[in-house]
């Protein structure tokens, strides 16, 4: 019973590339962001502008560019999903990092 237990809970966390698309909502509800696919790269829009940029699906994470509008800025990012209904975006500038919880809108 363990055993099926295990196998249920590895095929139900399970990710395709696929799994990042739909709306997105920070964490304090403020953003929302939409993810679709283009060709083999993913973009997320928000309030009209491309922030997610080139994102590309490589062994359970996606990396890429988010462009900041604050800063009129590009910075490199990884994004990984924690479930299916959260995403971490990690923002690296030279050897600082940031990251923020996004939560799926259903």
């Amino acid at each position: 019973m363990k055993t099926l237990a295990l196998l249920f809970l590895l095929i139900s966390t399970s990710f395709t590339p696929d799994t990042i698309l739909g709306k997105w909502a920070n964490s304090d509800k403020t953003k929302e962001l939409t993810l679709v696919k283009n060709g083999d790269t993913y973009t997320g829009t928000s309030e009209g502008k491309e922030i997610l940029q080139h994102l590309v699906y490589n062994n359970g994470s996606y990396t890429g560019k988010v462009y900041l509008p604050k800063r009129n800025q590009t910075f490199n990012c990884t994004i990984k999903l924690k479930g299916d209904d959260t995403m971490e975006i990690t923002v690296k500038v030279g050897f600082m990092s940031q990251t923020k919880v996004w939560t799926r809108i259903k």
